[in-house]
């Protein structure tokens, strides 16, 4: 696995592309371990549209992140969940689908400095590139692992340079990205799992960011739960609400959700979504992280297994609104799994 110093940096990197917004800002060294940012890009005009990506060097180790949510049209890429082969990874594009506005971004990004990297790879002999990020970073990351372990391996990329260089994702809080079609050659199995076996996703509490898109009993439990604070939310008197009946509309939506026709068949697309890869996953601030399998919404647990992602219920909360941002950003600020702000240079 990733060094538990590598992963912190992964961690303190997703914290500070949220609050940073120039190359000079980031302060990723430490006293044990110096880091040096290559490239940093908000994409100028496009940032509206496109989240920041960079590039740091530590030792023989580069890392790629990217930002998580930070705009309206990031909102969108989020829910743009179309499942989509790429030829980035040709030789397994009829098993393997991705995220398809996620791929997007994600390519965007490796063919605009994919020269800049493998000519600064090869300088530094690096032995192994990390992708990492939180949210939608978390997402691109992973299917940044997926689309750079295929280049390499592809005798026709230039990325074929940096054949023997492992690839490895470190995602926090990051959705599902992945579709997997039950039709793969033996040299897809062999692929798909050495992208598992190089792959962890960090969840904490009852972030219902990495359940989706596929966990969606998970998600609905969550809506459920999270009813009553959405209701005080609308700017509407309370002798309004009951005369509307605001709660009762709410509870006909979620429940009349599977009976239409359209959305029934999105959440269809949804459901084949799955993780790949360790789940490690944090049932509170102080508990022992379990690592966790997401096996999809299909697998039949005939064997009693104990450690699967499905398997971890929704906890209903007294206000789920309250407690969602501290679901989803807690494991990477405050400081979470990053390096506290004291310790960097």
């Amino acid at each position: 696995g990733v060094e538990p110093a590598i992963c912190q940096l992964c961690s303190t990197i997703s914290s500070q592309l949220y609050s940073k917004t120039s190359y000079d800002q980031f302060k990723l060294s430490t006293k044990d371990m110096k880091t040096e940012l290559f490239i940093y890009d908000d994409h100028g005009a496009f940032l509206d549209t496109t989240p920041p990506f960079l590039v740091a060097t530590t030792g023989k180790t580069m890392i790629l992140g990217w930002r998580g949510t930070g705009t309206l049209a990031d909102g969108l890429n989020d829910v743009a969940a179309s499942p989509l082969s790429s030829m980035a990874w040709r030789k397994h594009a009829k098993t393997i689908k991705a995220q398809g506005a996620m791929t997007s971004i994600c390519h965007n990004d490796i063919v605009n400095h994919e020269k800049a990297i493998i000519a600064k790879a090869k300088e530094l002999g690096i032995t192994e590139i990390v992708t990492t990020g939180q949210s939608l970073g978390g997402g691109l990351s992973q299917i940044g692992h997926l689309t750079l372990r295929a280049l390499i391996e592809d005798e026709k990329s230039p990325w074929s340079e940096l054949e023997g260089v492992n690839v490895r994702s470190v995602a926090f809080c990051g959705p599902m990205t992945t579709v997997l079609l039950d039709n793969a050659t033996p040299e897809t199995d062999v692929f798909l799992e050495k992208l598992w076996n190089n792959s962890c996703n960090f969840v904490y509490k009852n972030d219902v960011v990495p359940r989706g898109y596929g966990y969606l009993s998970f998600v609905e439990d969550f809506v459920e739960d999270a009813q009553e604070d959405l209701v005080k939310a609308i700017p509407i008197p309370k002798i309004a609400k009951n005369i509307l009946d605001i709660q009762g509309k709410l509870d006909d939506m979620v429940e009349g959700a599977t009976d239409n026709e359209s959305l029934a068949g999105l959440l269809g697309v949804f459901s084949q979504y799955r993780h790949m890869g360790n789940l490690i996953y944090y049932e509170s601030e102080d508990a022992k992280p379990l690592v966790l399998k997401d096996m999809g919404a299909f697998h039949k647990n005939t064997e009693g297994a104990t450690n699967l992602f499905r398997s971890v219920k929704y906890k209903p909360v007294k206000s789920a609104m309250d407690e969602f941002m501290g679901w989803h950003m807690d494991i990477i600020n405050g400081p979470g799994l990053s390096f506290p702000e004291d310790q960097l240079m």
